[in-house]
């Protein structure tokens, strides 16, 4: 069965989806366990500009968070674990025994070709690595480097040192996990270490049991996986596409199709859509300002989020300053079911001061003096620690004002 939905019910459906519209989280640790486990994992990224995204998902559904909370919650109390997804993700501990079996079959294919390279430069670098880990671990970088193992020139992503690669050689093959971090460094040991056991003792699951798996994953990660195009979104799936793995699973009643009105491509959902419409079209719309993370799963198809949401993003900061059309680290602000405008910011931890360098309303959406913006950056400053907002007139908004 193909279900019809007009725009307005698949802007419900995938708010639902993603944990912004229905849900009423506690505030702090509680509410980060309980976002996370719905969410079914959080991309990771380095650059700590607000934060760091996996930060910014959690702070636009929970309240009382900082950032750095998320990540130190989950590692310290083995609620998830790092590994592939849709990119670096942080994935609930439950998924582990999944995820074993694309570690089984050698993990991400470029991975595989960096081993290959490293394996042939510095042969014995791997298991040098293993042996210090397995004797003084949790190690990372910097410990091999005191340690002096596999210490030759080596160069490949983010790494110069033989040591950095092999300790991806072996993360990406699941002999490693990420036990915690410190400052966003890796510290890794070995997994039989890291993963609870029950997580970890039975053999791997199929490799081709684990696509069907993964896909039924991003599906509900996403609410509305688009059919075609957006190859972000689909991420390590486009062979399982290419195979109609996904038609596969509609015929077996895992999956369903969406059409909405006056989009040519459809999408696909989970089996029970139609019945979690139903349970989102009973719940008021959230009226809070909420800044949404760049490498947020509402952002991941962004074709997608253009025909749906009439709103067009694209993470800037990795392009050269002069082709920005928005700024460094934008981040889009949602209101209800609708995106409203969108700013470019950067926070001082010093002067605890949140610089708005830039703010663009979208058409018909809402002006940075209106009383809906202010609340939202008072919340969005508490979750930064911070006293004052300058704007890009110069004016200041410090927290008194911004709480009248």
């Amino acid at each position: 069965m193909v279900l019809q939905w007009t725009i307005e019910q698949a802007r419900l459906y995938q708010l639902w989806s993603v944990g912004l519209h229905g849900r009423s989280y506690e505030e702090g640790k509680a509410g980060i366990r309980a976002s996370f486990q719905d969410l079914g994992g959080i991309q990771l990224d380095p650059l700590p500009i607000l934060g760091r995204n996996h930060d910014l998902v959690i702070q636009s559904r929970v309240d009382g968070t900082r950032p750095g909370d998320t990540l130190d919650l989950i590692h310290e109390e083995r609620l998830g674990f790092e590994y592939w997804d849709k990119g670096l993700c942080l994935l609930p501990i439950g998924t582990f025994p999944w995820f074993r079996a694309l570690m089984a079959a050698g993990g991400e294919t470029w991975e595989r070709r960096r081993e290959a390279r490293l394996n042939r430069d510095h042969p014995g670098a791997v298991e040098a690595v293993y042996h210090a880990v397995s004797e003084h671990g949790p190690l990372s970088s910097r410990e091999l480097k005191d340690l002096d193992v596999a210490q030759g020139e080596h160069r490949s992503w983010k790494s110069t040192k033989a040591a950095n690669g092999a300790l991806e050689v072996l993360w990406n093959k699941g002999e490693l996990s990420v036990s915690h971090r410190q400052n966003y460094r890796r510290y890794f040991d070995l997994t039989e270490r890291v993963i609870p056991s029950e997580f970890y003792e039975d053999d791997p699951p199929p490799i081709d049991a684990f696509w069907r798996y993964l896909l039924q994953k991003r599906v509900h990660a996403v609410g509305l996986l688009p059919a075609k195009g957006d190859a972000e979104v689909w991420a390590f799936l486009r062979g399982a596409r290419s195979e109609k793995l996904p038609e596969q699973l509609v015929s077996e009643g895992k999956l369903t199709v969406v059409e909405v009105n006056g989009i040519k491509t459809p999408f696909y959902a989970p089996a029970h859509a139609q019945e979690d419409l139903a349970c989102a079209e009973k719940e008021p719309l959230n009226t809070t300002a909420r800044f949404i993370a760049p490498l947020d799963p509402l952002l991941w198809g962004r074709r997608a989020l253009s025909r749906l949401w009439r709103f067009d993003y694209a993470w800037e900061v990795y392009k050269p300053i002069e082709k920005r059309v928005f700024g460094y680290y934008v981040l889009p602000i949602l209101c209800g079911d609708r995106f409203v405008s969108r700013f470019d910011g950067r926070y001082d931890r010093t002067e605890k001061t949140l610089h708005v360098l830039a703010y663009y309303e979208e058409p018909n959406g809402i002006a940075l003096s209106h009383p809906v913006i202010h609340a939202g950056f008072q919340r969005f400053l508490s979750y930064l620690d911070g006293e004052r907002i300058i704007l890009p007139t110069g004016e200041v908004w410090d927290g008194d004002r911004l709480s009248d």
